[in-house]
């Protein structure tokens, strides 16, 4: 809410509109672009709120530098501040930069779902074949060929291809 006179050849340190004057900003902080871009002051029209998407030839924003300002109608380049900390443009950006959104991957949960139905399988074949194996096997048999059912079931080496699976899709 304050109304600032915009400093010449520093850094923005906040998002503002300019109200009076003109001035040429580098905007590539933001945009990566070097390019000078030309700000003027905000019409004024009491009908007209201000909006930030379409009114971006008027705003200054943060971590943008002011290259030079202009005198229009004899009154210097002041402005109105309207954000400023994490706030700004500059701000979010630094913001998702420090603090992305984690990442949910539907492959992941599909993939735990796939083996909770690979692990069910082979524990019903556990419960099947044990009490039919052991009219016929001697225990020791038994205990190897059901463990063996559960590893042919769930191989012990998919979770370790299914991570590395997740990194080559993710790179």
């Amino acid at each position: 809410g304050d109304i600032i006179l915009v400093p010449e050849e520093k850094v923005m340190p906040c998002d503002a509109i300019l109200l009076t004057g003109s001035s040429i900003i580098n905007e590539s902080m933001l945009t990566g672009e070097s390019i000078p871009v030309i700000k003027t002051a905000l019409p004024h029209d009491p009908h007209q709120t201000y909006d930030p998407e379409e009114c971006k030839n008027n705003t200054l924003f943060s971590g943008t530098e002011v290259i030079q300002n202009k005198k229009v109608g004899g009154q210097e380049a002041t402005a109105l501040v309207i954000r400023t900390s994490f706030d700004t443009s500059k701000g979010s950006l630094i913001k998702s930069i420090l603090y992305p959104k984690p990442n949910r991957f539907s492959f992941y949960a599909d993939s735990m779902k796939f083996i909770g139905v690979l692990a069910m399988i082979s524990v019903l074949g556990f419960t099947i074949t044990v009490p039919v194996s052991v009219k016929y096997l001697s225990k020791d048999q038994v205990v190897f060929r059901a463990f063996n059912l559960v590893a042919i079931a769930v191989p012990p080496a998919l979770p370790a291809a299914m991570t590395i699976g997740i990194a080559f899709a993710l790179g």
